[in-house]
């Protein structure tokens, strides 16, 4: 795959000391460092967006977004495209979406924009680039064909186009996926914005819904979260446990080792992913969690195993509009069968020489 060049201004490459703060805590907070232009339009397009599918929602009147109803729900559900993919707009109480992810205004916003620092993190040359939708109005790229893949394929293209019921654990290198299908697994697009409505419910003592993104086999090492718009703290912000990365990596490396898969439904308790694993728990426990707040541009770069939820949103005139993108290591940078072993115990092993050297 030829890597392309980014023709957007880049965020400006971490310093020593923010390269050795990310290895340690699993994130980083990057205030404003997106261009303001950008998430004006990106905002504006969101604003438009609902105007078609969800007229009661006035811009200007927070009044008026409250959440998403049942019947709202199945209406934006409904027209699903033909080719495969989500509706453009859907949603659901306190939350929607928009899958604008690829988009050039989204991918130029943000995982363009990141890019120096995604090389900088795990290598020059080794990262996935989102060229987003190409000549045939396809997105096309890499994706590692595992139980999870396949079934977020299934779950977001529909049951209907032919997908089968287990992975081949091999990198299909060209998986073609339409606008509005899951283009994060290959590496062509964001998860779209994320949004939380004002005064949206708690997620309890607990943080039910914490989690830890996706099985510890992979191509994802390093994620961002790219807020729109102004988000003040207690507003939805992306919400970590510091140091959690390596405790839940090395644990469900240890499960995958022991025969364990992140699909394994039919356990009573599971280390391999899921929202109950002993090590989360664990973690909830004794780790406070950290509100990732901040002005429109802020960046999060977060490792891809830190536990993490989307805060409850109590302001009554924000919403909370973020972009979700994982960077995906090529295949010549890392084998099929690298990504499926980390016996080396090294949760390192696939990031930069400066990561690595990092204390």
């Amino acid at each position: 795959m030829t890597i392309a060049r980014p023709d957007v201004k880049q965020v400006d490459m971490l310093t020593p000391e923010q390269v050795a703060q990310f290895k340690r805590d699993g994130y980083l907070v990057l205030p404003a460092a997106l261009d303001g232009d950008l998430c004006r339009q990106v905002r504006d397009e969101m604003w438009e967006s609902l105007a078609q599918g969800l007229p009661r929602m006035k811009r200007d009147d927070p009044s008026t977004w409250g959440p998403v109803s049942d019947e709202e729900s199945e209406r934006l559900a409904a027209p699903r495209p033909a080719i495969g993919g989500e509706p453009y707009l859907g949603g659901k109480g306190h939350r929607f979406s928009v899958r604008n992810g690829a988009e050039k205004p989204l991918l130029d916003l943000a995982p363009r924009a990141c890019w120096q620092i995604a090389e900088q993190l795990l290598g020059e040359g080794s990262v996935v680039w989102p060229a987003g939708i190409d000549e045939t109005g396809m997105t096309k790229g890499p994706c590692l064909m595992s139980d999870d893949a396949v079934g977020g394929l299934v779950s977001h293209m529909g049951s209907t186009m032919g997908y089968p019921d287990k992975g081949t654990f091999e990198t299909e290198e060209n998986l073609p996926l339409p606008p509005t299908g899951p283009v994060w697994l290959n590496g062509q697009g964001s998860r779209g914005l994320y949004c939380t409505l004002p005064n949206s419910p708690s997620p309890g003592p607990y943080y039910r819904g914490a989690h830890s993104d996706g099985a510890c086999y992979g191509r994802w090492r390093v994620q961002i979260a790219a807020y729109t718009d102004d988000l003040p703290a207690a507003s939805g912000g992306f919400t970590v446990w510091p140091g959690s990365h390596t405790r839940i990596w090395d644990d469900q490396w240890k499960a995958f080792h022991e025969g364990e898969k992140h699909t394994d439904s039919h356990l009573a308790v599971r280390k391999a992913g899921g929202y109950a694993d002993p090590v989360i728990q664990q973690i909830k426990s004794d780790t406070e969690p950290v509100d990732c707040h901040g002005p429109a541009g802020t960046v999060v770069l977060w490792h891809t195993k830190i536990l993490h939820i989307a805060g409850q949103n109590r302001s009554s005139d924000i919403i909370r509009q973020a972009t979700i993108y994982g960077y995906l290591k090529t295949l010549a940078s890392l084998s099929d069968a690298q990504a499926l072993d980390n016996r080396g115990d090294d949760a390192w092993r696939d990031w930069s020489d400066e990561v690595r050297a990092a204390s």
